[in-house]
Protein backbone atom coordinates (compact mmCIF):
# COMPACT_ATOMS: atom_id res chain seq x y z
CA UNK A 1 0.00 0.00 0.00
CA UNK A 2 1.04 3.33 -0.69
CA UNK A 3 1.76 5.95 1.81
CA UNK A 4 -0.74 8.39 2.37
CA UNK A 5 -0.44 11.69 1.38
CA UNK A 6 -1.02 14.11 4.05
CA UNK A 7 -4.46 14.28 5.43
CA UNK A 8 -6.69 17.33 6.95
CA UNK A 9 -8.71 16.55 9.46
CA UNK A 10 -12.33 18.05 9.65
CA UNK A 11 -11.71 21.32 10.84
CA UNK A 12 -11.33 24.43 8.73
CA UNK A 13 -7.34 24.42 8.60
CA UNK A 14 -5.87 25.14 5.76
CA UNK A 15 -3.65 22.54 3.56
CA UNK A 16 -0.85 24.29 5.12
CA UNK A 17 -1.98 24.20 8.45
CA UNK A 18 -2.51 20.76 8.69
CA UNK A 19 0.81 19.76 7.53
CA UNK A 20 2.73 18.04 10.43
CA UNK A 21 6.21 17.48 11.04
CA UNK A 22 5.83 13.82 11.97
CA UNK A 23 9.86 13.62 12.65
CA UNK A 24 9.35 16.26 15.02
CA UNK A 25 6.69 14.36 17.16
CA UNK A 26 8.19 11.54 17.28
CA UNK A 27 11.09 13.40 19.05
CA UNK A 28 8.82 14.76 21.38
CA UNK A 29 6.57 11.62 22.07
CA UNK A 30 7.49 7.95 23.03
CA UNK A 31 5.07 6.01 20.58
CA UNK A 32 3.47 2.57 21.35
CA UNK A 33 4.58 0.58 18.59
CA UNK A 34 2.07 -2.54 17.72
CA UNK A 35 3.75 -5.11 16.19
CA UNK A 36 3.08 -6.23 12.53
CA UNK A 37 -0.01 -8.80 11.94
CA UNK A 38 -1.65 -7.85 15.53
CA UNK A 39 -4.60 -7.84 15.33
CA UNK A 40 -6.16 -4.52 17.25
CA UNK A 41 -9.81 -3.30 17.88
CA UNK A 42 -10.06 0.22 16.86
CA UNK A 43 -13.21 2.80 16.32
CA UNK A 44 -13.83 4.45 13.08
CA UNK A 45 -13.48 8.40 13.73
CA UNK A 46 -13.61 9.95 10.40
CA UNK A 47 -13.55 9.19 6.62
CA UNK A 48 -10.81 11.55 4.40
CA UNK A 49 -11.44 10.67 0.66
CA UNK A 50 -10.44 7.20 0.07
CA UNK A 51 -9.26 6.89 3.12
CA UNK A 52 -10.80 5.68 6.37
CA UNK A 53 -9.47 7.02 9.79
CA UNK A 54 -9.55 4.81 13.02
CA UNK A 55 -8.85 5.19 16.39
CA UNK A 56 -6.71 2.18 17.35
CA UNK A 57 -5.45 3.34 20.95
CA UNK A 58 -1.98 4.61 19.99
CA UNK A 59 -0.33 8.23 19.97
CA UNK A 60 -1.25 8.06 15.77
CA UNK A 61 -4.56 6.71 14.02
CA UNK A 62 -4.43 3.92 12.05
CA UNK A 63 -5.07 4.31 8.18
CA UNK A 64 -7.36 1.79 6.24
CA UNK A 65 -8.01 2.35 2.86
CA UNK A 66 -11.67 2.92 1.95
CA UNK A 67 -11.76 0.06 -0.73
CA UNK A 68 -11.62 -2.74 1.94
CA UNK A 69 -14.68 -1.59 3.54
CA UNK A 70 -17.15 -1.08 0.59
CA UNK A 71 -19.79 -2.98 -0.59
CA UNK A 72 -21.36 -4.78 -3.49
CA UNK A 73 -23.42 -1.30 -4.40
CA UNK A 74 -20.45 0.98 -3.14
CA UNK A 75 -21.52 1.71 0.00
CA UNK A 76 -19.52 1.59 3.58
CA UNK A 77 -20.51 -1.27 5.22
CA UNK A 78 -19.19 0.39 8.29
CA UNK A 79 -20.26 4.23 10.18
CA UNK A 80 -18.03 6.93 12.07
CA UNK A 81 -17.88 5.25 15.37
CA UNK A 82 -18.43 1.99 14.42
CA UNK A 83 -15.85 -0.72 15.88
CA UNK A 84 -13.83 -3.00 14.09
CA UNK A 85 -11.21 -5.33 14.16
CA UNK A 86 -8.10 -4.34 12.08
CA UNK A 87 -4.33 -5.93 11.65
CA UNK A 88 -1.42 -3.91 11.86
CA UNK A 89 0.11 -3.89 8.02
CA UNK A 90 3.17 -1.19 8.19
CA UNK A 91 4.32 0.91 11.44
CA UNK A 92 5.71 4.24 10.02
CA UNK A 93 7.89 5.78 12.67
CA UNK A 94 9.46 8.47 10.18
CA UNK A 95 6.04 9.94 9.05
CA UNK A 96 4.24 8.63 12.53
CA UNK A 97 1.58 6.46 11.26
CA UNK A 98 0.34 2.93 11.22
CA UNK A 99 -1.24 1.30 8.14
CA UNK A 100 -4.15 -1.01 8.69
CA UNK A 101 -6.49 -3.68 6.88
CA UNK A 102 -9.60 -4.99 7.78
CA UNK A 103 -9.87 -7.45 4.47
CA UNK A 104 -7.17 -9.85 6.17
CA UNK A 105 -8.87 -10.01 9.37
CA UNK A 106 -11.70 -10.83 6.72
CA UNK A 107 -9.74 -13.12 4.95
CA UNK A 108 -8.93 -14.96 7.89
CA UNK A 109 -12.38 -15.01 9.21
CA UNK A 110 -13.79 -16.43 6.00
CA UNK A 111 -10.91 -19.12 6.28
CA UNK A 112 -12.20 -20.49 9.61
CA UNK A 113 -15.87 -20.44 8.64
CA UNK A 114 -15.35 -21.67 5.31
CA UNK A 115 -13.10 -25.04 7.22
CA UNK A 116 -15.37 -25.09 9.64
CA UNK A 117 -18.43 -25.37 7.63
CA UNK A 118 -16.50 -27.96 5.26
CA UNK A 119 -15.68 -30.21 8.25
CA UNK A 120 -19.07 -30.12 9.55
CA UNK A 121 -21.22 -30.33 6.60
CA UNK A 122 -23.01 -26.75 7.08
CA UNK A 123 -24.14 -24.32 4.82
CA UNK A 124 -22.16 -21.11 4.85
CA UNK A 125 -22.91 -17.92 3.35
CA UNK A 126 -21.29 -16.16 0.66
CA UNK A 127 -21.37 -13.29 -2.38
CA UNK A 128 -21.48 -14.15 -6.28
CA UNK A 129 -19.37 -11.22 -7.15
CA UNK A 130 -17.51 -11.86 -10.86
CA UNK A 131 -17.80 -14.49 -13.57
CA UNK A 132 -14.73 -16.37 -12.71
CA UNK A 133 -11.75 -16.47 -15.19
CA UNK A 134 -12.92 -19.73 -17.36
CA UNK A 135 -15.99 -18.43 -17.29
CA UNK A 136 -17.52 -21.92 -16.54
CA UNK A 137 -18.50 -20.86 -12.72
CA UNK A 138 -18.26 -17.61 -10.23
CA UNK A 139 -16.20 -16.36 -7.80
CA UNK A 140 -17.62 -15.96 -4.58
CA UNK A 141 -16.84 -13.54 -1.68
CA UNK A 142 -17.00 -15.76 1.97
CA UNK A 143 -13.72 -13.94 3.14
CA UNK A 144 -12.03 -16.31 1.05
CA UNK A 145 -12.80 -16.74 -2.63
CA UNK A 146 -14.28 -19.94 -3.62
CA UNK A 147 -15.18 -21.47 -6.82
CA UNK A 148 -18.94 -21.96 -7.72
CA UNK A 149 -19.14 -23.81 -11.13
CA UNK A 150 -22.16 -22.63 -13.30
CA UNK A 151 -23.51 -26.91 -13.06
CA UNK A 152 -23.92 -25.75 -8.72
CA UNK A 153 -25.64 -22.85 -9.27
CA UNK A 154 -29.37 -24.32 -9.30
CA UNK A 155 -31.34 -27.09 -10.17
CA UNK A 156 -32.82 -26.09 -13.08
CA UNK A 157 -30.22 -24.92 -15.99
CA UNK A 158 -29.43 -21.03 -15.05
CA UNK A 159 -30.87 -18.95 -18.50
CA UNK A 160 -29.51 -15.42 -17.26
CA UNK A 161 -25.65 -16.35 -15.26
CA UNK A 162 -25.76 -12.41 -15.44
CA UNK A 163 -28.25 -11.90 -13.32
CA UNK A 164 -26.71 -13.68 -10.29
CA UNK A 165 -23.83 -10.86 -9.77
CA UNK A 166 -24.07 -9.11 -6.55
CA UNK A 167 -26.35 -12.31 -4.78
CA UNK A 168 -26.01 -13.98 -1.63
CA UNK A 169 -26.99 -17.20 -1.13
CA UNK A 170 -25.86 -20.36 1.30
CA UNK A 171 -23.34 -22.87 -0.19
CA UNK A 172 -22.14 -26.10 0.86
CA UNK A 173 -18.34 -26.17 0.85
CA UNK A 174 -17.45 -29.37 -1.52
CA UNK A 175 -13.88 -29.14 -1.93
CA UNK A 176 -10.79 -27.00 -0.07
CA UNK A 177 -7.06 -26.19 -1.05
CA UNK A 178 -5.30 -24.75 2.23
CA UNK A 179 -2.18 -24.08 0.99
CA UNK A 180 -3.89 -21.66 -1.42
CA UNK A 181 -6.73 -20.47 0.45
CA UNK A 182 -9.45 -21.56 -2.13
CA UNK A 183 -12.18 -24.38 -2.96
CA UNK A 184 -15.47 -24.90 -4.43
CA UNK A 185 -18.68 -24.51 -3.60
CA UNK A 186 -22.13 -25.18 -4.46
CA UNK A 187 -25.52 -23.97 -3.78
CA UNK A 188 -27.75 -26.90 -5.97
CA UNK A 189 -26.56 -29.64 -3.15
CA UNK A 190 -28.62 -27.05 -0.77
CA UNK A 191 -31.26 -27.46 -3.03
CA UNK A 192 -31.25 -30.66 -4.03
CA UNK A 193 -31.21 -31.66 0.04
CA UNK A 194 -33.93 -28.81 0.64
CA UNK A 195 -36.36 -30.71 -1.99
CA UNK A 196 -35.57 -33.53 -0.77
CA UNK A 197 -36.77 -32.80 2.85
CA UNK A 198 -39.82 -31.73 1.14
CA UNK A 199 -40.11 -34.50 -1.01
CA UNK A 200 -40.59 -37.15 1.61
CA UNK A 201 -42.43 -34.50 4.11
CA UNK A 202 -45.33 -34.77 0.57
CA UNK A 203 -44.70 -38.60 0.36
CA UNK A 204 -45.38 -38.94 3.79
CA UNK A 205 -48.32 -36.40 3.81
CA UNK A 206 -50.45 -38.05 0.63
CA UNK A 207 -52.20 -40.98 0.32
CA UNK A 208 -54.12 -42.42 -2.79
CA UNK A 209 -57.49 -40.41 -3.30
CA UNK A 210 -56.27 -37.24 -1.70
CA UNK A 211 -56.90 -33.82 -4.02
CA UNK A 212 -54.56 -31.78 -4.79
CA UNK A 213 -53.31 -28.21 -6.93
CA UNK A 214 -51.10 -27.73 -8.89
CA UNK A 215 -49.66 -25.88 -11.84
CA UNK A 216 -48.83 -27.53 -15.49
CA UNK A 217 -45.51 -27.37 -15.99
CA UNK A 218 -44.96 -29.40 -19.29
CA UNK A 219 -47.15 -30.70 -21.69
CA UNK A 220 -46.08 -34.02 -23.83
CA UNK A 221 -48.12 -36.19 -26.22
CA UNK A 222 -48.29 -38.89 -23.57
CA UNK A 223 -49.95 -36.36 -20.64
CA UNK A 224 -48.64 -33.06 -18.61
CA UNK A 225 -46.66 -32.94 -15.57
CA UNK A 226 -48.41 -30.93 -12.73
CA UNK A 227 -45.98 -29.38 -10.14
CA UNK A 228 -47.72 -29.97 -6.54
CA UNK A 229 -44.93 -28.46 -4.71
CA UNK A 230 -41.60 -30.64 -4.04
CA UNK A 231 -42.69 -32.77 -7.23
CA UNK A 232 -44.14 -32.88 -10.40
CA UNK A 233 -47.14 -35.62 -10.71
CA UNK A 234 -47.95 -36.93 -14.25
CA UNK A 235 -51.47 -36.55 -15.40
CA UNK A 236 -51.56 -39.84 -18.23
CA UNK A 237 -53.53 -38.61 -21.63
CA UNK A 238 -56.15 -41.07 -20.64
CA UNK A 239 -56.60 -39.58 -16.90
CA UNK A 240 -57.77 -36.31 -18.30
CA UNK A 241 -61.02 -36.64 -19.54
CA UNK A 242 -63.49 -38.84 -19.67
CA UNK A 243 -63.96 -38.37 -23.27
CA UNK A 244 -61.52 -38.07 -26.48
CA UNK A 245 -58.25 -36.31 -25.99
CA UNK A 246 -56.32 -36.80 -29.16
CA UNK A 247 -53.34 -34.68 -27.09
CA UNK A 248 -53.37 -33.21 -24.02
CA UNK A 249 -52.84 -29.66 -25.47
CA UNK A 250 -56.37 -29.95 -26.01
CA UNK A 251 -57.51 -29.78 -22.37
CA UNK A 252 -54.21 -28.26 -20.97
CA UNK A 253 -52.27 -25.16 -21.47
CA UNK A 254 -48.44 -24.62 -19.18
CA UNK A 255 -49.19 -22.53 -16.31
CA UNK A 256 -52.54 -23.64 -16.08
CA UNK A 257 -53.29 -23.87 -12.24
CA UNK A 258 -55.61 -27.04 -11.80
CA UNK A 259 -56.75 -29.48 -9.25
CA UNK A 260 -56.51 -33.48 -9.72
CA UNK A 261 -57.02 -36.34 -7.66
CA UNK A 262 -53.96 -39.14 -6.60
CA UNK A 263 -53.86 -42.08 -8.10
CA UNK A 264 -50.92 -43.54 -7.14
CA UNK A 265 -47.75 -42.99 -5.32
CA UNK A 266 -44.17 -44.68 -5.92
CA UNK A 267 -42.10 -43.36 -3.49
CA UNK A 268 -38.77 -45.48 -4.45
CA UNK A 269 -39.54 -44.34 -7.46
CA UNK A 270 -40.47 -40.54 -6.85
CA UNK A 271 -43.53 -40.42 -9.23
CA UNK A 272 -47.07 -39.61 -8.43
CA UNK A 273 -50.19 -40.44 -10.71
CA UNK A 274 -52.58 -38.04 -11.22
CA UNK A 275 -55.99 -38.24 -12.14
CA UNK A 276 -58.66 -34.76 -13.57
CA UNK A 277 -61.23 -37.03 -14.53
CA UNK A 278 -61.58 -38.83 -11.81
CA UNK A 279 -62.92 -36.28 -9.57
CA UNK A 280 -66.13 -36.62 -11.20
CA UNK A 281 -68.02 -39.80 -11.59
CA UNK A 282 -67.86 -41.77 -14.54
CA UNK A 283 -70.17 -41.24 -17.26
CA UNK A 284 -70.61 -44.28 -18.07
CA UNK A 285 -72.19 -45.11 -14.75
CA UNK A 286 -76.26 -46.14 -15.32
CA UNK A 287 -75.56 -45.08 -19.04
CA UNK A 288 -78.39 -47.28 -20.18
CA UNK A 289 -80.91 -45.49 -18.22
CA UNK A 290 -79.49 -41.89 -19.84
CA UNK A 291 -79.04 -43.62 -23.40
CA UNK A 292 -81.55 -46.40 -24.14
CA UNK A 293 -81.84 -48.25 -27.23
CA UNK A 294 -84.37 -45.64 -29.25
CA UNK A 295 -83.91 -42.11 -27.72
CA UNK A 296 -82.59 -39.51 -30.20
CA UNK A 297 -81.00 -36.66 -29.35
CA UNK A 298 -78.69 -33.88 -30.91
CA UNK A 299 -74.98 -34.40 -30.51
CA UNK A 300 -71.47 -33.42 -32.21
CA UNK A 301 -69.39 -35.23 -34.13
CA UNK A 302 -65.61 -35.50 -32.73
CA UNK A 303 -63.76 -37.60 -35.30
CA UNK A 304 -64.48 -38.89 -38.47
CA UNK A 305 -62.94 -42.19 -39.57
CA UNK A 306 -63.33 -44.77 -43.28
CA UNK A 307 -65.92 -47.23 -41.26
CA UNK A 308 -67.66 -44.00 -39.21
CA UNK A 309 -67.90 -41.09 -36.96
CA UNK A 310 -67.34 -40.78 -33.23
CA UNK A 311 -70.51 -39.05 -31.86
CA UNK A 312 -69.93 -37.15 -28.58
CA UNK A 313 -73.00 -37.68 -26.28
CA UNK A 314 -71.73 -35.67 -23.44
CA UNK A 315 -68.32 -34.92 -22.20
CA UNK A 316 -66.81 -38.43 -21.65
CA UNK A 317 -69.55 -40.65 -23.27
CA UNK A 318 -69.40 -41.04 -27.41
CA UNK A 319 -70.88 -43.43 -29.66
CA UNK A 320 -69.98 -44.56 -33.30
CA UNK A 321 -72.17 -43.34 -36.38
CA UNK A 322 -71.03 -46.34 -38.48
CA UNK A 323 -70.64 -45.51 -41.99
CA UNK A 324 -73.76 -47.93 -42.75
CA UNK A 325 -75.90 -46.57 -40.63
CA UNK A 326 -76.00 -42.79 -42.10
CA UNK A 327 -78.22 -43.18 -44.93
CA UNK A 328 -80.65 -46.70 -46.06
CA UNK A 329 -79.65 -45.52 -49.85
CA UNK A 330 -76.54 -47.79 -49.58
CA UNK A 331 -73.44 -47.73 -48.17
CA UNK A 332 -71.73 -44.47 -48.81
CA UNK A 333 -68.42 -44.01 -51.09
CA UNK A 334 -66.90 -41.59 -47.81
CA UNK A 335 -68.13 -40.55 -44.35
CA UNK A 336 -67.70 -37.03 -45.57
CA UNK A 337 -70.31 -37.17 -47.40
CA UNK A 338 -73.06 -37.09 -44.95
CA UNK A 339 -70.91 -35.61 -41.83
CA UNK A 340 -68.23 -33.33 -40.89
CA UNK A 341 -66.29 -32.78 -37.53
CA UNK A 342 -68.11 -30.12 -35.58
CA UNK A 343 -71.63 -31.67 -37.00
CA UNK A 344 -74.07 -31.29 -34.65
CA UNK A 345 -76.79 -33.58 -35.78
CA UNK A 346 -79.92 -36.04 -34.35
CA UNK A 347 -78.74 -39.44 -33.84
CA UNK A 348 -80.56 -42.52 -32.66
CA UNK A 349 -79.21 -44.96 -30.27
CA UNK A 350 -79.90 -48.54 -31.63
CA UNK A 351 -77.76 -50.69 -29.49
CA UNK A 352 -75.32 -49.80 -26.62
CA UNK A 353 -73.09 -52.27 -24.34
CA UNK A 354 -72.21 -50.73 -21.27
CA UNK A 355 -69.57 -53.65 -19.79
CA UNK A 356 -67.17 -52.24 -23.19
CA UNK A 357 -68.49 -48.75 -23.20
CA UNK A 358 -69.96 -48.82 -26.30
CA UNK A 359 -72.98 -46.87 -28.14
CA UNK A 360 -74.19 -47.45 -31.68
CA UNK A 361 -75.61 -44.65 -33.24
CA UNK A 362 -77.52 -44.66 -35.97
CA UNK A 363 -78.70 -41.20 -38.68
CA UNK A 364 -80.44 -43.20 -41.18
CA UNK A 365 -83.30 -44.79 -38.21
CA UNK A 366 -84.13 -41.91 -38.30
CA UNK A 367 -86.58 -41.93 -41.12
CA UNK A 368 -88.86 -44.74 -42.12
CA UNK A 369 -86.85 -47.68 -43.70
CA UNK A 370 -87.93 -47.83 -47.56
CA UNK A 371 -88.72 -51.42 -46.18
CA UNK A 372 -91.34 -50.14 -44.58
CA UNK A 373 -92.35 -47.55 -47.16
CA UNK A 374 -92.78 -50.74 -49.60
CA UNK A 375 -94.80 -52.84 -47.11
CA UNK A 376 -97.14 -50.26 -46.59
CA UNK A 377 -98.43 -50.17 -50.62
CA UNK A 378 -98.76 -53.59 -50.79
CA UNK A 379 -100.61 -56.14 -49.18
CA UNK A 380 -100.52 -60.34 -48.13
CA UNK A 381 -100.74 -61.99 -51.53
CA UNK A 382 -99.50 -59.38 -54.18
CA UNK A 383 -97.33 -60.91 -56.37
CA UNK A 384 -94.25 -58.60 -57.23
CA UNK A 385 -91.25 -58.81 -59.53
CA UNK A 386 -87.77 -58.27 -58.54
CA UNK A 387 -84.33 -60.11 -59.48
CA UNK A 388 -82.45 -62.21 -57.76
CA UNK A 389 -79.66 -60.78 -56.03
CA UNK A 390 -77.86 -63.73 -53.89
CA UNK A 391 -78.60 -67.47 -53.69
CA UNK A 392 -77.27 -69.36 -50.30
CA UNK A 393 -77.94 -72.63 -49.35
CA UNK A 394 -81.12 -71.66 -47.11
CA UNK A 395 -82.27 -68.57 -48.76
CA UNK A 396 -82.59 -66.69 -51.83
CA UNK A 397 -82.47 -62.41 -51.47
CA UNK A 398 -84.46 -60.68 -54.25
CA UNK A 399 -83.92 -56.94 -55.12
CA UNK A 400 -87.79 -55.76 -55.07
CA UNK A 401 -86.51 -51.70 -56.29
CA UNK A 402 -83.54 -49.07 -54.83
CA UNK A 403 -82.94 -50.08 -51.13
CA UNK A 404 -85.60 -52.89 -50.76
CA UNK A 405 -84.41 -56.38 -50.68
CA UNK A 406 -87.07 -59.52 -50.25
CA UNK A 407 -86.02 -62.84 -48.76
CA UNK A 408 -87.57 -66.07 -49.96
CA UNK A 409 -86.64 -69.24 -47.01
CA UNK A 410 -85.66 -72.67 -48.67
CA UNK A 411 -89.14 -73.99 -46.91
CA UNK A 412 -91.08 -71.30 -49.30
CA UNK A 413 -89.49 -72.20 -52.50
CA UNK A 414 -91.50 -75.64 -53.55
CA UNK A 415 -94.14 -78.10 -51.54
CA UNK A 416 -92.15 -80.78 -51.41
CA UNK A 417 -88.07 -80.44 -49.81
CA UNK A 418 -85.92 -79.81 -52.20
CA UNK A 419 -81.82 -79.79 -50.93
CA UNK A 420 -80.85 -76.26 -52.23
CA UNK A 421 -82.72 -73.18 -53.88
CA UNK A 422 -80.26 -73.05 -56.76
CA UNK A 423 -82.15 -75.89 -58.56
CA UNK A 424 -84.79 -73.16 -58.82
CA UNK A 425 -83.46 -70.06 -59.11
CA UNK A 426 -79.69 -68.25 -60.90
CA UNK A 427 -78.13 -64.77 -59.83
CA UNK A 428 -79.80 -61.93 -62.09
CA UNK A 429 -82.86 -63.76 -62.92
CA UNK A 430 -85.77 -61.70 -63.12
CA UNK A 431 -88.90 -63.83 -61.03
CA UNK A 432 -92.15 -63.67 -59.66
CA UNK A 433 -93.10 -63.94 -55.99
CA UNK A 434 -95.87 -63.63 -53.34
CA UNK A 435 -95.52 -61.14 -50.35
CA UNK A 436 -96.45 -63.51 -47.56
CA UNK A 437 -96.82 -61.16 -44.57
CA UNK A 438 -96.83 -57.39 -43.65
CA UNK A 439 -94.32 -57.61 -41.08
CA UNK A 440 -90.72 -57.28 -42.19
CA UNK A 441 -88.39 -60.62 -40.66
CA UNK A 442 -85.54 -59.81 -38.36
CA UNK A 443 -83.24 -58.33 -40.66
CA UNK A 444 -85.90 -55.88 -42.40
CA UNK A 445 -86.47 -58.04 -45.04
CA UNK A 446 -89.65 -58.33 -46.81
CA UNK A 447 -90.75 -61.95 -46.58
CA UNK A 448 -91.60 -63.85 -50.02
CA UNK A 449 -92.46 -67.48 -51.07
CA UNK A 450 -92.84 -68.63 -55.04
CA UNK A 451 -94.58 -72.08 -53.81
CA UNK A 452 -97.52 -69.85 -53.22
CA UNK A 453 -97.67 -69.10 -56.99
CA UNK A 454 -99.01 -72.60 -57.79
CA UNK A 455 -101.86 -72.77 -55.44
CA UNK A 456 -104.49 -72.27 -58.32
CA UNK A 457 -102.45 -74.62 -60.11
CA UNK A 458 -102.72 -77.01 -57.45
CA UNK A 459 -106.17 -76.50 -56.98
CA UNK A 460 -107.19 -77.09 -60.22
CA UNK A 461 -105.13 -80.14 -60.70
CA UNK A 462 -106.91 -82.18 -57.55
CA UNK A 463 -110.15 -80.67 -58.87
CA UNK A 464 -109.11 -82.25 -62.06
CA UNK A 465 -107.72 -85.65 -60.97
CA UNK A 466 -108.79 -88.09 -58.78
CA UNK A 467 -107.28 -91.09 -56.98
CA UNK A 468 -106.77 -94.24 -59.68
CA UNK A 469 -106.47 -91.94 -62.14
CA UNK A 470 -102.97 -92.28 -65.06
CA UNK A 471 -100.99 -88.92 -65.93
CA UNK A 472 -98.16 -88.57 -67.69
CA UNK A 473 -94.86 -87.83 -64.93
CA UNK A 474 -91.14 -86.88 -65.74
CA UNK A 475 -88.30 -88.66 -63.69
CA UNK A 476 -86.60 -86.01 -61.05
CA UNK A 477 -85.08 -87.57 -58.82
CA UNK A 478 -84.34 -91.31 -57.32
CA UNK A 479 -83.94 -91.83 -53.60
CA UNK A 480 -83.71 -95.17 -51.57
CA UNK A 481 -87.40 -93.64 -49.80
CA UNK A 482 -88.70 -93.14 -53.45
CA UNK A 483 -88.90 -91.62 -56.64
CA UNK A 484 -89.45 -87.30 -56.87
CA UNK A 485 -91.40 -86.86 -60.01
CA UNK A 486 -92.44 -83.73 -62.00
CA UNK A 487 -96.30 -83.31 -63.05
CA UNK A 488 -95.50 -80.03 -63.91
CA UNK A 489 -93.15 -77.16 -63.16
CA UNK A 490 -95.22 -76.41 -60.14
CA UNK A 491 -96.59 -79.54 -58.77
CA UNK A 492 -94.66 -83.09 -57.87
CA UNK A 493 -95.62 -86.22 -56.75
CA UNK A 494 -93.66 -88.86 -55.24
CA UNK A 495 -93.57 -92.65 -56.22
CA UNK A 496 -92.76 -94.88 -52.69
CA UNK A 497 -89.86 -97.52 -53.06
CA UNK A 498 -92.40 -99.89 -52.86
CA UNK A 499 -94.89 -98.58 -55.37
CA UNK A 500 -91.84 -98.50 -57.90
CA UNK A 501 -92.01 -102.36 -59.69
CA UNK A 502 -93.76 -105.59 -58.79
CA UNK A 503 -90.60 -107.67 -58.66
CA UNK A 504 -88.32 -106.86 -55.55
CA UNK A 505 -85.25 -104.74 -57.31
CA UNK A 506 -82.02 -103.71 -56.04
CA UNK A 507 -81.84 -100.00 -55.72
CA UNK A 508 -79.08 -100.32 -58.03
CA UNK A 509 -81.31 -101.66 -60.72
CA UNK A 510 -84.54 -98.98 -59.54
CA UNK A 511 -81.53 -96.30 -60.94
CA UNK A 512 -81.09 -98.75 -63.72
CA UNK A 513 -84.46 -98.60 -65.10
CA UNK A 514 -85.95 -95.69 -63.77
CA UNK A 515 -83.39 -92.86 -65.40
CA UNK A 516 -83.68 -89.08 -64.16
CA UNK A 517 -85.42 -87.28 -66.85
CA UNK A 518 -87.22 -90.34 -68.35
CA UNK A 519 -90.94 -89.74 -69.02
CA UNK A 520 -93.60 -92.10 -68.50
CA UNK A 521 -97.39 -92.61 -67.20
CA UNK A 522 -98.11 -92.95 -63.25
CA UNK A 523 -101.61 -94.25 -61.49
CA UNK A 524 -102.34 -91.53 -58.96
CA UNK A 525 -102.85 -93.84 -55.46
CA UNK A 526 -103.65 -91.15 -53.40
CA UNK A 527 -103.84 -86.76 -52.77
CA UNK A 528 -103.71 -84.73 -50.05
CA UNK A 529 -104.98 -81.27 -51.28
CA UNK A 530 -104.24 -79.26 -47.94
CA UNK A 531 -100.29 -80.68 -47.98
CA UNK A 532 -100.48 -80.17 -51.76
CA UNK A 533 -99.16 -84.19 -51.62
CA UNK A 534 -99.60 -86.52 -54.58
CA UNK A 535 -98.78 -89.82 -54.48
CA UNK A 536 -98.35 -92.38 -57.64
CA UNK A 537 -97.34 -96.20 -58.19
CA UNK A 538 -95.88 -97.47 -61.38
CA UNK A 539 -96.73 -100.73 -60.00
CA UNK A 540 -100.09 -100.21 -59.55
CA UNK A 541 -100.67 -99.06 -63.18
CA UNK A 542 -98.72 -102.30 -64.35
CA UNK A 543 -101.27 -104.39 -62.44
CA UNK A 544 -104.33 -102.65 -63.84
CA UNK A 545 -102.59 -103.05 -68.09
CA UNK A 546 -102.60 -106.50 -66.77
CA UNK A 547 -105.62 -106.72 -66.12
CA UNK A 548 -107.13 -104.73 -68.83
CA UNK A 549 -105.23 -107.51 -71.24
CA UNK A 550 -107.19 -109.95 -69.31
CA UNK A 551 -110.51 -108.53 -70.15
CA UNK A 552 -109.79 -107.89 -73.28
CA UNK A 553 -108.61 -111.12 -74.34
CA UNK A 554 -111.75 -112.77 -72.59
CA UNK A 555 -114.04 -110.38 -74.48
CA UNK A 556 -112.39 -111.75 -77.83
CA UNK A 557 -112.54 -115.40 -77.23
CA UNK A 558 -116.21 -115.13 -76.32
CA UNK A 559 -117.56 -116.69 -79.52
CA UNK A 560 -115.19 -119.72 -79.41
CA UNK A 561 -115.19 -122.77 -76.98
CA UNK A 562 -112.22 -122.18 -74.82
CA UNK A 563 -110.58 -123.07 -71.53
CA UNK A 564 -109.72 -121.41 -68.54
CA UNK A 565 -106.12 -123.31 -69.15
CA UNK A 566 -106.21 -121.55 -72.66
CA UNK A 567 -106.89 -117.86 -71.36
CA UNK A 568 -103.94 -118.46 -69.22
CA UNK A 569 -101.70 -119.37 -72.09
CA UNK A 570 -103.01 -117.08 -73.86
CA UNK A 571 -102.29 -113.94 -71.31
CA UNK A 572 -99.30 -115.16 -70.21
CA UNK A 573 -97.72 -115.45 -73.93
CA UNK A 574 -99.22 -111.72 -74.26
CA UNK A 575 -97.18 -110.50 -71.20
CA UNK A 576 -94.09 -112.41 -72.56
Amino acid sequence: MEEPKEISNTNSESEEEAQVDFSELIENYSIKTAETGTHIEGKIIDVINNKIIVDIGQKTEGILDKEEIIDWDGNLKYNIGDTITVVCKNINLKHGYITVSQKQVAVEEGWNNVKRAYEKGTPVAGRIVEFADDKKGFKVDMGVTMYLPLSQVDIKKVKNPRGLLGKEYEFKVTRLNSREMSGVVSRRTIMEEERQGQIDELFDSLKVGDLVKGVVTTITDYGAFINIGAVDGLVHRDNISYGRVNHPKEKLRKGDEIEARVLEIDKGSGRISLGIKQKSPDPWIDIEKKYPVGKRMIARVTKTVDFGAFIELEEGVEGLLHISDLTWEGKPNSVEEYVAVGDKLWVQVIEIKPEDKKIKLGLKQLEMRPEEKYIENHQDGDVVEGIVKKVLKSRVFVGLEKGVEGVIKISDISYFRIDTPDEFFKEREKIEAMILSKTLDSNYKIKLGTKQLSDNEWHDFFAAHRARSIIPIKIKKVAEQGISVEISKNIEGFVRINEVNEKRLTFEEIKEKYKTGDSRDALILQTEPGKKRIYLSFKALERKKEREEIEKYSKSASDKVTTIGDLFENAIDKNK
